[in-house]
């Protein structure tokens, strides 16, 4: 996925904050019931395997160069199909319910970009291009992130916090949402220095069809991007397979580690990897920013 450059992620905060503050929202959990009765969206549930919902809107749905039928056909799922001219948001009911709730985010936020409107109203020779679209989908994902924590709200209180799982797990239960967006929300959007997350597929459990690796999100905070720019996911995630252990539930393992920066010092990193059920989601913390 694409990175948001930052004068776009300036426009998105502005437009979030604007929302968050019409409607009137301020204290956590942000429910996506008000967001869209604020601007006045419709949102419905829908299943890929009704035909009526296919032979209604195919003709007019596309992604890319490809006609939703086609996506269907391929068994590739679409969690929301934002409808512009009807100012509705369809979400495919077979997703978790916290898939739900971030596909609805996510696609009010495309409703919201003035400059996301025109391409999906019409196909232009930019927006059918793989890379736009990729780019669109990232500043979606960006927005939609801001508005279901409530913008600067949710970094003023991680900044009360000291980096660790227990203060995700706290942030989880003040915001009512999920493990995954939480921990991804605190490693972007909390503390002035290094931190990565890795949300992946525990070695103990088969991987997904739909991922190609194991890793399904790596997220670094702006200094470990500054500081550690040669990390992958993948020399990562080969540490977490060696140091977690299978578990139903809960912190899976802990250990420290040494990582190199960009001036070639190395920097000592402590580690925790929750289980959620579904993902491992380890934090990496530096011990001495």
């Amino acid at each position: 996925m694409s990175e948001v450059d930052d004068s776009t992620r300036k426009e998105i905060d502005k437009i979030v904050e604007k929302i968050l503050k019409d409607a009137g929202l301020g204290d956590p959990p942000i429910q996506i019931a008000d967001i869209l009765e604020h601007l006045k969206l419709n949102r419905q549930f829908y299943s890929l395997d009704d035909p009526n919902l296919l032979r209604r809107f195919a003709h007019r749905l596309q992604i890319g160069k490809r006609k939703v039928v086609n996506i269907v056909r391929e068994k590739i799922r679409l969690a929301a199909v934002w409808l512009p001219d009807e100012k509705r948001i369809l979400v495919d009911e077979s997703q978790p319910k916290p898939k739900q709730v971030w596909a609805s985010f996510h696609d009010t936020i495309h409703t919201v970009l003035p400059w996301h409107k025109d391409f999906f109203l019409g196909d232009t020779a930019q927006s059918l291009e793989p890379e736009y679209q990729d780019i669109l989908e990232s500043e979606a994902n960006y927005g939609a992130s801001g508005l279901m924590f409530g913008g600067r709200i949710f970094s003023a209180q991680a900044l009360d916090t000291t980096p660790c799982w227990e203060s995700i797990e706290s942030l989880v239960k003040v915001h009512k949402k999920s493990y995954v967006t939480t921990f991804r929300r605190y490693v972007e959007h909390s503390h002035d220095r290094p931190m990565a997350g890795l949300v992946s597929t525990p070695w103990w459990m088969e991987k997904p069809e739909d991922q190609l690796t194991r890793c399904r999100h790596f997220i670094r905070s702006p200094r470990f991007l500054k500081e550690f720019p040669g990390i992958s996911a993948d020399q990562l995630l080969q540490l977490v397979n060696r140091k977690t252990r299978p578990r139903r539930w809960g912190i899976a393992g802990q250990f420290t580690t040494d990582l190199g920066n960009d001036r070639g010092e190395s920097r000592k990193f402590f580690a925790e990897a929750f289980f959620s059920h579904h993902y491992l989601l380890t934090l990496f913390v530096d011990v001495k920013p």
